[in-house]
């Protein structure tokens, strides 16, 4: 079968603590997960023989779904419910949904890999390749699985679920999704009309200006806004790192000169409910920054550059006051356990640990070239330490670059943040 697209994860950009309220996150409202076929469903079997043919199952779902996906790209409503098992049951239902939620998205492209022979006409995953007019570049994959029965000399979709810890396309994961379009929006999500009119604001807001410091960053960004967690999670949301631990993911596929085409932001829906609106658009620009970024700067810079200056553009909106939001990190430096070195990869992951003190020193990184030598300086040390290779790679990159830009090396710039981190502290 045809390998992904490679594709880079994007930012988990954590809770921000000083624009969060509550104690506790929001209770999760639950959704449906993957489940069984109806009890009408019965496996096709063969003319001369009880047990499925695996070849035959999957000649005949390649004929059905291809049936299938150009009813979504035709918008014919009555030849994608003839695919359709049970199109009153739940299950048929959620399909029917589905083909509103695609053609509301604007699937330009859908098609799937071929099928290896099928054991389990039950539980068939498929790869979906598709493509959404007006946001993506590039080609996206995901994985579903159907469940297909043979109904006389014919074959229908039963079920078309999400795949446990695999990214489904929106229409699967959300088939109830709203859409809002704005000249620089498509917000999607189940959210209600509420969350997803302030995502479109924020995107609307901040675009423009991306734009115009990142030439080559899509003018139209694809925020998904979730509003249970088992959406959040079939849509590759993160959630696997805690419910609620970050606020935001973005990643999509890379194309061959390393540059994002098709990226996605999701919203964590329990951070979501915990953010004040300030802390929403914060974590939302944050998120357009590396959109923005990946796409038009093959690759990545490391980490702590990568966070640090998203966050950067992310809080200049913020109505906080910044001695509020650094709080942590002051505290981590009066107590001798802040860093003493720019944050890697494993200060910034929450699988690993709170990460709560290495993105605001990241941050503070930012800000300190930011304030030395400008906002084109910044930008152009994230150009200059950026690279298709290793997190090692990067950093080494980046080593070469800082003299140039920064007039000093790593050393320098580290004893000059350092510098600053105990100001900050008083």
């Amino acid at each position: 079968m045809p390998g992904r697209p490679p594709t880079r994860r994007g930012p988990r950009v954590r809770l921000v603590g000083a624009l969060a309220v509550g104690l506790l996150l929001a209770g999760c409202t639950g959704s449906e997960g993957p489940g069984a076929p109806p009890a009408t469903t019965r496996p096709p079997t063969t003319a001369t023989t009880s047990t499925p043919d695996p070849s035959a199952v999957a000649s005949a779902v390649d004929a059905l779904l291809s049936r299938r996906e150009a009813a979504v790209l035709a918008g014919d409503a009555a030849a994608f419910t003839a695919t359709v098992l049970g199109p009153a049951a739940d299950d048929g239902r959620r399909q029917v949904e589905g083909l509103a939620a695609a053609r509301a998205l604007g699937v330009e492209r859908l098609t799937h890999d071929v099928l290896a022979p099928v054991d389990d006409p039950a539980a068939v995953e498929v790869t979906l390749r598709y493509r959404l007019a007006g946001t993506d570049r590039g080609e996206r994959t995901a994985r579903v699985r159907y469940a297909v029965a043979g109904v006389g000399s014919g074959w229908r979709v039963a079920a078309e679920r999400p795949v446990d810890g695999e990214p489904a396309p929106p229409w699967v994961a959300m088939p109830g999704l709203a859409v809002r379009r704005t000249a620089h929006a498509v917000v999607a999500g189940t959210a209600g009309d509420a969350a997803l009119d302030e995502a479109a604001r924020t995107v609307e807001r901040a675009v423009p200006s991306l734009t115009r410091s990142w030439p080559g960053a899509p003018g139209r960004v694809l925020v998904l806004v979730p509003d249970t967690v088992a959406e959040a999670a079939a849509l590759g949301g993160g959630v696997g790192d805690g419910p609620g631990r970050v606020a935001a993911t973005t990643d999509g596929p890379l194309g061959p000169d390393g540059r994002a085409v098709a990226d996605r932001v999701v919203l964590d829906p329990q951070a979501r409910r915990r953010l004040t609106p300030s802390g929403r658009d914060v974590v939302l620009t944050h998120e357009l920054t590396h959109v923005a970024v990946r796409a038009s700067v093959p690759g990545a810079a490391p980490p702590w550059l990568a966070e640090g200056y998203a966050d950067h553009v992310g809080y200049a909106r913020a109505d906080v006051p910044r001695s509020a939001l650094l709080a942590p990190l002051t505290a981590a430096v009066r107590d001798g356990t802040g860093p003493t070195r720019l944050p890697d990869a494993s200060s910034l992951d929450p699988a690993v640990g709170d990460i709560e003190v290495g993105y605001l020193a990241a941050w503070q990184a930012a800000e300190l070239v930011a304030e030395r030598h400008g906002e084109a300086a910044l930008r152009r040390l994230v150009r200059a330490c950026s690279g298709t290779g290793s997190v090692e790679a990067t950093e080494r990159t980046c080593d070469a670059a800082m003299p140039e830009v920064l007039g000093t090396d790593r050393a320098g710039f580290t004893g000059q943040w350092r510098q600053r981190l105990g100001a900050l502290a008083g």
